[in-house]
């Protein structure tokens, strides 16, 4: 549950201070590093977690005053629904996070194994 929480609340507090997108590929690729257990937890919990948020800030953002604009991109997109836009959304960011997630620990396990052999 760590795994999922810790990502969510990390990237949201730097993406309402720092606005932009590729705090789902650094706060993932740092976290996977610091993992030691197990890939499936260092890629699965950021990725949940990003979907999570991103999920989450889509409807938010499609309920509160986006109607439009959703309709609009929903529309040109050709999927009909903000619901699906808004598990699209999730499911871009889910898959960012869990390469970055995996990326991170397959480093750590690089740089270790590199030094264990000096």
């Amino acid at each position: 549950m760590i795994n999922i929480l810790l990502p969510l609340v990390i990237i949201f507090i730097l993406q309402l201070l720092f606005y932009s997108w590729w705090w789902i590929v650094l706060v993932p690729l740092v976290l996977g590093f610091l993992e030691k257990d197990s890939a499936l937890k260092a890629s699965a919990g950021t990725g949940l977690g990003v979907f999570l948020l991103w999920f989450g800030m889509a409807v938010y953002q499609w309920k509160n005053g986006g109607e439009i604009i959703v309709a609009r991109v929903s529309e040109v997109m050709g999927v009909g629904s903000g619901l699906v836009l808004a598990l699209a959304t999730g499911l871009i960011g889910f898959l960012v996070a869990l390469v970055a997630g995996y990326a991170g620990f397959s480093l750590r396990k690089v740089l270790i194994k590199e030094y264990q052999i000096s």
